[in-house]
């Protein structure tokens, strides 16, 4: 859990590095299974002419030790002292990033309380893609401000660039504007994402909005990566084969704010 020093810095700035949580036999197998992950995208067996940024669900047999980490304690139990013992593991993702990233907030509607934790595999700076917060912009007004700036570059801006190396985590409200600058063709990352429940009707009413958006790009970025995307939750992993009831709850709640069966939808 986050010391009382740490919990005071993540919510004045809206994050708080965490160095050396994982070790370096994990981050290995971490690269390991996502250079399998990655093998099966449009990046490998699709047309070459364009290096694409691509996104997958951690959840599936290939995966078994990223798969893990929604669970573990090391980052569960920092979600739990922050949103309430009744917050879901919504999900557990990799990305292989190009170039920069757009300045943006995962989300905007402040009825919804969720939080994120990127562990990037490689080691990053202010000019090779690192993330760079503009920290406070997790509240209003700041957040809001915001929107009124022009964000094409980050650069021009005071922002926290999270220096990071492999081992090291991050964790942050997604209210907060963050982007990257610079960084290879396979600046690989993956995140952890936990949500708060509804605890009255307009944090519901959001909750499925929240949802909505979030399969929409969703839909977007597997079409992206695998052409014909199936979800996100595989079977295997809707299973609970351990029967635990944390997952259970998890998996009612994600099929309650249907985030299950998107791709057959689409």
């Amino acid at each position: 859990m986050l010391t009382q020093p740490q919990l005071t810095h993540f919510n004045v700035f809206g994050f708080v590095p965490l160095r050396g949580l994982l070790s370096q036999d994990e981050i290995k197998i971490f690269n390991e299974e996502i250079q399998l992950k990655l093998e099966s995208t449009q990046r490998y067996s699709g047309p070459q002419e364009e290096v694409k940024y691509c996104s997958w669900s951690n959840l599936g047999a290939q995966t078994p030790r990223l798969a893990s980490l929604i669970e573990d304690e090391r980052f569960l139990s920092i979600a739990e002292q922050i949103l309430g013992e009744n917050c879901i593991g919504r999900s557990c993702n990799s990305d292989s990033y190009i170039n920069n990233t757009a300045c943006h907030p995962d989300c905007r509607d402040f009825n919804v309380r969720m939080i994120k934790f990127p562990i990037y595999l490689q080691s990053l700076h202010g000019e090779s893609g690192a993330l760079r917060f503009i920290t406070g912009s997790h509240r209003p007004p700041l957040h809001y401000d915001v929107d009124y700036i022009d964000r094409s570059n980050i650069k021009e801006y005071p922002t926290y660039i999270c220096e990071t190396e492999p081992g090291d985590a991050f964790l942050f409200d997604t209210h907060m504007w963050h982007a990257s600058w610079g960084g290879s063709l396979d600046r690989r990352m993956t995140s952890i994402i936990y949500i708060d429940d509804a605890r009255n009707p307009e944090e519901e009413a959001a909750l499925h909005n929240e949802a909505d958006i979030t399969n929409q790009t969703r839909v977007g970025m597997g079409k992206n990566t695998f052409g014909n995307p199936t979800s996100e939750y595989p079977p295997e992993w809707l299973a609970n084969p351990d029967n635990s009831p944390k997952r259970q709850r998890w998996i009612d709640w994600l099929h309650k704010y249907n985030y299950i069966d998107i791709f057959q939808e689409a």
